[in-house]
């Protein structure tokens, strides 16, 4: 492990428990409660009924955590001690967590979660394992590019969960035909939302482009289409609708000229799309109001309140655009900062003007977002991004 592997790792942990603990504890309004020692307070914790989200989601919320948790420990301790202490480490976090929520008046204190973050710890620190055997070894391994490409891999995994999270299987037909509905129903003449599809399916195939070079894009491109159509009927809750049918094959046509382009020019396009895309998205209605909202500067104050589920997708929407956006100027030719400057004062722009938007909160969230995606960005692919990736 390099020492620059070991620095990064080292940050995103700090980063990752600090928000597994304010995300967790947030908005800190504990109240006294009539406990009588640990092993009163212990005895408080139930196993309180969960849902499909919630487990996704507290999986989830640990698997960084053990990942960076394990990388760290696999040079000092091997692969199975560092998986053990990882997973470990993850449970006695996610139960102090959850025994500070036994005080805290919003929050649901519940055994069920430290079994699911435990889980999300031991899954993360196996992935890291696997991950660090791969860079170790000699020959070429399933995860090489995933090495290679680290921040490319990451857009695909955030692009997944967005699409298909709470990844819950559905296995009774009626929720097949369910999911196949919208279809059905129409409309099929959505212009705004074809166009969308089409420009997120292209920077998704920018993605493929990098973990799987060598291949042509739009046969990458393709599969991948059908793969999600799948996904999105045997995936609970998902459905397949017409403004993304139409745009998958307008995607895959625009896709053969935009492979043709050098790689930045064609990320340059790609980026001024995807923020043009951000800023509509933003803004839309346009409908400003006379008198603006207070801007909210406590991060995640409006995601923390509603349902984790929802939540949880908007979140993964969030990371993969601006994340892409910051990744897409850094292919381009810029340097990280200076890709995270113009993504961070664009969204930063968006944000303050939403102030005058009825129904869309305006607050500091969406800019730390990117400084978090530029940060892991120069990690990554170094802070001279844009000359590295100059002749790819």
């Amino acid at each position: 492990m390099t020492q620059g592997g070991q620095r990064a790792a080292r940050w995103l942990l700090a980063v990752v428990t600090f928000l597994i603990i304010y995300g967790c504890l947030y908005p800190f309004s504990f109240a006294a409660g009539d406990v009588h020692g640990i092993a009163d307070l212990l005895g408080r914790l139930h196993w309180a009924r969960t849902t499909r989200s919630d487990i996704a989601a507290n999986v989830l919320l640990y698997l960084p955590f053990g990942a960076c948790l394990g990388w760290l420990l696999a040079a000092r301790l091997g692969g199975a001690l560092a998986a053990l202490a990882a997973t470990l480490v993850g449970v006695l976090l996610s139960t102090s967590i959850e025994a500070a929520q036994v005080f805290e008046t919003r929050r649901v204190a519940s055994l069920a979660d430290i079994l699911f973050n435990g889980l999300g710890s031991l899954g993360g620190s196996l992935l890291a394992l696997k991950l660090r055997s791969a860079r170790h070894g000699f020959r070429r391994h399933a995860f090489t590019s995933v090495l290679a490409e680290p921040i490319a891999a990451a857009l695909l995994l955030l692009w997944l969960g967005y699409r298909l999270a709470p990844f819950a299987l559905a296995f009774s037909p009626a929720e097949w035909a369910a999911s196949l509905a919208p279809l059905a129903a129409g409309p099929w003449f959505a212009p705004a939302a074809t166009l969308e599809y089409a420009i997120l399916w292209l920077v998704v195939g920018k993605v493929l482009e990098t973990l799987v070079p060598g291949r042509p894009l739009p046969s990458t491109l393709g599969m991948s289409m059908l793969a999600l159509s799948a996904a999105l009927v045997l995936v609970a809750g998902k459905t397949l609708v017409p403004a993304e049918v139409i745009a998958m094959p307008l995607a895959l046509l625009l896709s053969w000229p935009l492979s043709r382009l050098a790689a930045r020019s064609s990320a340059l396009l790609l980026a001024c799309l995807l923020a043009a895309l951000i800023t509509i998205d933003g803004l839309a209605p346009f409908d400003f109001r006379v008198d603006p909202a207070a801007f909210g500067l406590i991060p995640f104050r409006d995601s923390l309140t509603r349902y984790r589920a929802t939540n949880l997708l908007d979140m993964f929407e969030k990371c993969f655009l601006y994340g892409s956006l910051v990744w897409l100027l850094v292919r381009a030719g810029n340097r990280a900062l200076m890709a995270t400057l113009l993504a961070g004062s664009l969204v930063l722009g968006i944000e303050l003007l939403q102030a005058w938007l009825p129904g869309k909160p305006a607050d500091i969230t969406d800019p730390l977002l990117v400084l978090a995606a530029g940060g892991l960005v120069a990690m990554f692919e170094g802070v001279g991004g844009g000359h590295r990736h100059a002749t790819r």
